[in-house]
């Protein structure tokens, strides 16, 4: 059905006040803990849109208490890519701390699914949450995809498996570029953190993620599996699914962490929360840690559509 673009403004102006009539006063963060033991902490999670209880704004004010040296978005800012402003405004709060996010469907897709304007909105990405904010420029024209060395030895790889079906024939070659080189530097980093917004094949939490984008993305995604293996990577960050999970796939430790304020999935109080991931950088390893949000959880109701 066509939609004037006049119409299509107005409405998105009437959806933006009812947004901001629903933002929640800010809790004040909790009491900073100890520093960690080598000084670099980072912090991550994923899908915020429609954050009626203001879990962002509470996850960046920890950010910044807890020390940390970087925030690893994992994609979903808001419910659709012209009100992402809203996100930006409220990321002014985690400065100075580095963000380094990772495109979801939100950010590209209207409402996570109409395929209308799709480059325009991930050239808007690049412009207002990449270099602006910490994170290199991508290096794909098409793809928001970047490998960056951080502090503690850490070397942070976003992918992006929402602008197409899988990661694609040349992000695969891009990847596989990004970890030879780093794993071939002297000296490599200690840690690989690789973050994309929707899970992996596999990941037996659920289906709604690669599994469900078809039969290339589902070869994609054991081949993406299979190169973190062959190359030693640390620790894998997915989100997309609203709820909290912890995994092991081929032996790497995993996550799923998409509480950052989006309507959760009706799996129970033990796995839908909001939250934010800790990862902690020691002699030892990584220690990853979850940090519940104390305020109101929001459940998507019966036949919402929670985890799109």
């Amino acid at each position: 059905m066509f939609v004037p673009a006049f119409a299509h403004a107005a409405w998105l102006a009437a959806l933006s006040t009812l947004i901001a009539c629903a933002r929640k006063p800010l809790p004040p963060p909790s009491i900073q803990p100890e520093p960690p033991p080598l000084g670099f902490r980072y912090l991550a999670g994923g899908d915020s849109r429609n954050d009626s209880q203001h879990v962002v704004p509470w996850a960046f004010a920890e950010a910044k208490a807890r020390g940390a040296s970087g925030f690893f978005f994992l994609g979903d800012m808001e419910i659709t890519p012209e009100l992402d402003r809203w996100f930006r405004d409220e990321l002014a709060q985690l400065r100075p701390v580095p963000f380094y996010p990772v495109l979801g469907n939100h950010e590209i897709l209207q409402f996570g699914f109409l395929t209308i304007g799709v480059a325009q909105a991930e050239r808007s990405f690049r412009v207002k949450f990449l270099e602006s904010h910490g994170a290199p420029p991508s290096a794909m024209k098409e793809r928001i995809v970047y490998g960056v060395d951080l502090p503690g030895s850490v070397h942070f790889i976003a992918v992006d498996n929402v602008t197409q079906r899988g990661f694609g024939p040349d992000q695969m070659a891009w990847l596989e570029g990004d970890l030879a080189k780093v794993t071939a530097a002297n000296p490599p980093p200690k840690y690989i953190i690789v973050g994309m917004h929707k899970p992996l094949v596999g990941n037996g939490v659920s289906k709604h993620g690669m599994e469900s984008d078809g039969d290339q993305a589902i070869r994609e995604s054991n081949d993406a599996l299979a190169l973190f293996k062959k190359y030693g990577v640390s620790l894998i960050l997915m989100s997309h699914v609203h709820q909290f999970a912890k995994l092991e796939m081929q032996g790497i430790p995993a996550y799923i962490t998409g509480g950052l304020g989006a309507p959760l999935d009706n799996v129970g109080a033990d796995r839908a929360f909001h939250h934010f991931l800790q990862i902690d950088v020691t002699d030892a390893g990584l220690e990853v840690s979850v940090v519940k949000w104390g305020g109101v959880q929001t459940v998507a109701q019966e036949g919402e559509t929670e985890e799109d």
